[in-house]
């Protein structure tokens, strides 16, 4: 459609490169709702193409815990055996940890959309991680946890 070749312009005019035109659409199509203006689908998807460079661990930094540390380092893991990579495995297994762990799922979510997002934005968080790949949302989990 002629709105995701505009908004693959202003990405480009931005430094972000898209090499995949159907991820692009499927990354439009996910946030789509959330923009009401052409430039807002930058401020909304850019993450989807390129890891953030800056987290604002501001919101979730006096509530965080070594349990919490603990939590995401276990679901790293649980996320590096998952056999199928979907948005139903991906929530089962953050919430089957988070029982066994004794921490309310809530508690863990937005430390993990700030973890693959870098802020408080975004669609759902498991569709996120669906659609960035296991390799993409280890990698940031990761990241994320070296600098908390």
């Amino acid at each position: 459609s002629n709105y995701s070749d505009r908004v693959k312009e202003i990405f480009i005019e931005n430094g972000i490169e898209v090499m995949d035109d159907a991820y692009f659409l499927k990354v439009l199509e996910l946030v789509k709702d959330r923009c009401t203006l052409l430039p807002d689908f930058l401020e909304q998807a850019k993450f989807f193409i390129k890891a953030p460079t800056e987290i604002d661990f501001s919101a979730i930094k006096p509530k965080w815990t070594a349990e919490k540390t603990e939590f995401f380092k276990e679901f790293s893991t649980d996320l590096a055996t998952l056999k199928e990579w979907s948005f139903e495995s991906i929530e089962s297994a953050f919430k089957n940890l988070a029982t066994a762990k004794n921490i309310k799922p809530g508690e863990l979510q937005l430390p993990l959309r700030l973890m693959l997002v870098g802020g408080k934005f975004g669609p759902a968080v498991f569709a996120i991680a669906e659609l960035i790949g296991k390799e993409d949302s280890l990698q940031r989990i990761e990241n994320a946890l070296s600098k908390i």
